[in-house]
């Protein structure tokens, strides 16, 4: 047993020290550690290399994918702001069907407002919407409506986008008030002046 305290490179088999048996691993680790001084500070930096690349790989990934979610995501400014493009320009029947699409009366009734006349539209009537909106347009098909001013206010479910327009009749104060319905802004109010 005294043999075992006091051997430092030896092995012990059954209890007993046999210092003719040196062990080969400690033995290897021994050398290195004295013949390399630093050795322990190159592994740790090598490790902490790798490490860092680890991470900088999974950082990347991450700022990759949150630029990539960014890009997919339209904000509901966006969405306003892509109705207003709708709304303005050239008069055509794409332009129609483009701005057209923000309506659908049979979720969210639709009243316009011309001039002080009202007239609504909901699940009964939906379907004249497109013709009453072809033909109001005729008279200004093929001419240009510019935007001289805009106001877009969003507040949570509703926003309303306040246009001042120029058109070959003359300027219009418009009015859009929308509400958003399963994550889609429909129009409810259209209030020409």
């Amino acid at each position: 047993m005294s043999n075992c305290r006091t051997a430092t490179r030896s092995r012990c088999h059954n209890d007993t020290l046999t210092s003719e048996s040196p062990s080969p691993f400690r033995e290897t680790i021994e050398q290195s550690t004295i013949e390399q001084p630093g050795t322990g500070f190159a592994l740790f930096s090598l490790a902490m290399r790798r490490t860092g690349i680890h991470l900088l790989v999974i950082l990347s990934l991450v700022v990759g994918t949150a630029a990539a979610v960014d890009a997919a995501v339209v904000t509901d400014r966006e969405r306003m702001e892509a109705f207003v493009e709708a709304v303005t320009g050239e008069v055509s029947s794409r332009r129609i069907d483009s701005a057209l699409q923000y309506a659908d009366p049979t979720r969210v009734s639709m009243d316009l407002v011309h001039h002080g006349r009202r007239h609504r539209y909901n699940d009964r009537n939906a379907s004249k919407l497109q013709a009453d909106a072809r033909e109001a347009l005729a008279p200004l098909a093929g001419s240009h409506v510019s935007l001289l001013q805009e106001d877009i206010h969003l507040d949570g479910e509703s926003a309303r986008i306040a246009l001042r327009l120029r058109t070959p009749e003359g300027f219009a104060n418009t009015v859009f008030d929308l509400r958003r319905e399963n994550d889609e802004w429909l129009l409810r109010r259209v209030t020409v002046n």
